[in-house]
């Protein structure tokens, strides 16, 4: 699929204000603890985090060069304050990324995207971060 056809399909799930807040606040508490905890698994100077924020932003290039130039700045600004989190705080803020998602499409009143498809796990954060970036540079 596009990136016009996946974030017409994500943005169909993601229309009502509440949960656009909601998503705002989860993913990025959610990528901030994954990536706290994929630094705990490391082999070397390459840790888990790292090869997935590389994996992701590979991903993201494929299908849209800007937002994964967006992106790379954020998982960066995100990755140096996860890698000094301890492990509980890491875990934490998974969780309660996930449960501002959930709580976000009560407000829907919608299922998860990724339910239907596990891409959109990748996309959420894509389609927030450049919303994001239009919205405060008026882009």
């Amino acid at each position: 699929m596009t990136k016009t056809e996946l974030f017409t399909e994500y943005a169909a799930y993601h229309a009502d204000r509440r949960n656009r807040a909601c998503h705002a606040v989860g993913i990025p508490l959610i990528i901030l603890g994954l990536m706290g905890l994929g630094h705990l698994v490391a082999l070397g100077p390459i840790d888990l985090a790292i090869v997935l924020a590389v994996a992701t932003l590979v991903y993201y290039a494929v299908i849209d060069l800007r937002g994964a130039l967006i992106s790379t700045v954020l998982f960066a600004i995100i990755y140096v304050i996860a890698i000094r989190l301890p492990w509980q705080i890491s875990l934490a803020a998974f969780v309660i990324g996930w449960v501002f998602q959930l709580v976000g499409h009560r407000f829907e009143g919608t299922k998860p995207k990724f339910l239907e498809n596990l891409v959109y796990l990748l996309i959420g954060p894509l389609y927030f971060f450049e919303e994001t970036f239009d919205t405060v540079l008026g882009a």
